[in-house]
């Protein structure tokens, strides 16, 4: 539409022109002596109208000529441009797919054509990690840190997850510690990195912060808060006042968790804090029933010697509450009275888990050292009857022996001997590793 109306404007000046010139009676006179040269007006305004434009087309042709090199330049720049981020998106895809290979050529055809040189020279460092070819990678990543200045994130992120994989965790924390900002992945990162180095006061600080910034899911949260809690309880374990002030700092929602529990009372009851021991179990048990913390509420109190009861302190078959228990009352060993609250807590459990073999197991035992050696043959035949267990057959067999019932002891301890030895079967799939 503008060409038709310059084309109108054009052609109607033309006609306004000829119809002026046509009348015009007026004429140039042109002299270069000795020449005179007389033109009519309207030839004359035609030929400057021609020179300037002649004028004009040779100016831009000289223009176009001057410029054709600068033009040469720039259609070869945007041709490497174009060449250089197609190879960068195809080192992309070629990297996301797997295809480290084509990854790490495409990357360097990128980074040869000046192509985001920092992205480009990563993504074929990285892809020269995967490769195993960590001189490749090395040399990449130092191409980046040419380009990187502004912003050395991904770089540093790259070389700290090397350093982990190579198995130098505290060179990776140096590397991330390098960081402008540490970002919610720096951060998981340096969680794993203090938790392989044992770091578990700092992991649990960095714990809370991801949650802060919604980076840990629940399931997370709590398998790493579990998981620190018990390695710090473990690093901790100097003596029965740094156990309980580690055992503070442990948030309330994590104490009773099983695991972090169970560790708890062990500490507790190797630094002979037999109290604290059996309120961290009373707690945790309250709180979440478990077989395993049921057994270790006897762990404590159940070493030493077996009290010896009187002839026929122990009723063949005897359940508890059977009538041998009139004959334990001599054997009870007096002023033991951690033991008996421990007995008597068990008992309220039982009537809420009358089929657990570990509470009855647990039972057996503290029977046994409290003297009650009719009830605790009934609690732990009792666990033997809903799950044998060597542990069960051991304290039987110990308990009989104790009694001087040597084939009743002989064979259940041949019976813990076989289940232990099935248990290691299964653990190990029937291999042995002997140490010469």
């Amino acid at each position: 539409m503008k060409a038709l109306g310059w084309l109108l404007a054009l052609s109607l000046l033309a006609v306004l022109l000829a119809a002026v010139l046509r009348y015009s009676p007026g004429y140039v006179l042109v002299v270069v002596p000795p020449y005179r040269v007389e033109l009519s007006v309207g030839l004359a305004l035609t030929v400057i109208a021609g020179a300037f434009a002649l004028g004009y087309l040779l100016l831009r042709a000289g223009s176009r000529l001057a410029g054709l090199p600068g033009e040469v330049r720039e259609w070869r720049a945007r041709g490497q441009r174009e060449r250089g981020a197609t190879a960068l998106a195809a080192a992309v895809q070629a990297y996301l797919g797997g295809r480290f290979g084509k990854a790490k050529a495409h990357a360097t055809e990128a980074l040869a054509a000046g192509t985001a040189p920092a992205v480009s020279a990563m993504i074929g460092a990285r892809a020269a990690h995967e490769l195993r070819r960590p001189e490749e990678r090395d040399r990449l990543a130092g191409e980046a840190a040419r380009y990187d200045a502004d912003d050395p994130t991904a770089r540093l992120m790259a070389q700290a997850e090397w350093l982990a994989a190579e198995g130098r965790p505290e060179d990776a924390l140096e590397v991330l510690g390098t960081l402008p900002a540490p970002h919610s992945a720096a951060l998981r990162l340096e969680l794993g990195l203090r938790m392989r180095a044992g770091q578990w006061d700092a992991a649990a600080r960095l714990i809370d912060r991801l949650a802060e910034r919604n980076a840990l899911s629940a399931a997370d949260r709590d398998q790493y808060e579990r998981q620190v809690a018990s390695e710090a309880l473990k690093a901790h374990a100097i003596d029965q006042g740094t156990v309980q002030e580690t055992w503070q700092r442990i948030p309330e929602r994590v104490r009773s968790d099983r695991g972090v529990a169970l560790t708890a009372a062990q500490l507790h009851a190797s630094q002979g804090d037999a109290a604290g021991a059996r309120s961290i179990i009373e707690r945790a048990l309250d709180e979440q029933w478990d077989g395993a913390l049921a057994l270790q509420y006897s762990e404590d109190v159940a070493a030493g010697p077996v009290p010896v009861a009187g002839a026929g302190a122990v009723a063949a078959g005897g359940v508890p509450g059977g009538t041998g228990d009139t004959a334990d009352a001599a054997a009870v060993v007096p002023g033991n009275d951690d033991v008996a609250l421990r007995i008597a807590r068990c008992e309220r459990w039982l009537g809420s888990y009358p089929n657990d073999a570990m509470l009855l197991l647990s039972l057996g035992r503290l029977c046994i050292r409290a003297g009650q050696l009719t009830r605790a043959q009934g609690y732990l035949e009792a666990s033997l009857s809903i799950e044998p267990t060597h542990s069960a057959h051991l304290a039987l067999a110990r308990l009989h022996l104790a009694l001087n019932h040597q084939e009743a002891a002989a064979s259940h301890r041949d019976q813990a001997l076989s289940l232990a030895l099935r248990a290691l079967d299964t653990a190990t799939g029937g291999r042995r590793q002997v140490s010469l």
